[in-house]
């Protein structure tokens, strides 16, 4: 699963005297949907908590953080065919 926080190497924009800026309150929206969805939760919890009237509006906005990426995907099958093709071919 990509990580809430794949983006952390971003420069972080500070003020004169150095100290971070506050986020606004779409980042901060958006960090909480991030950091539940790395915590597990399913994606209707997700669209609950976000208020989001259509579960598509939730995986069209977080579903690459989403769990079941095209590499996780992808692995899982490549997993299964080897187990398949080493049992030989079915009678």
């Amino acid at each position: 699963m990509r990580s809430p926080c794949a983006d952390a190497g971003r420069t972080i924009p500070r003020r004169a005297t150095g100290a971070p800026r506050p986020i606004s309150l779409h980042q901060c929206r958006h960090t909480f949907a991030s950091l539940l969805i790395d915590s597990g939760a399913n994606a209707k919890a997700v669209q609950e908590f976000m208020g989001h009237s259509k579960i598509q509006t939730t995986f069209d906005v977080y579903g690459h953080l989403l769990p079941g990426s095209h590499d996780e995907v992808r692995a899982r099958m490549d997993a299964y065919l080897r187990r398949g093709a080493s049992r030989g071919p079915a009678a």
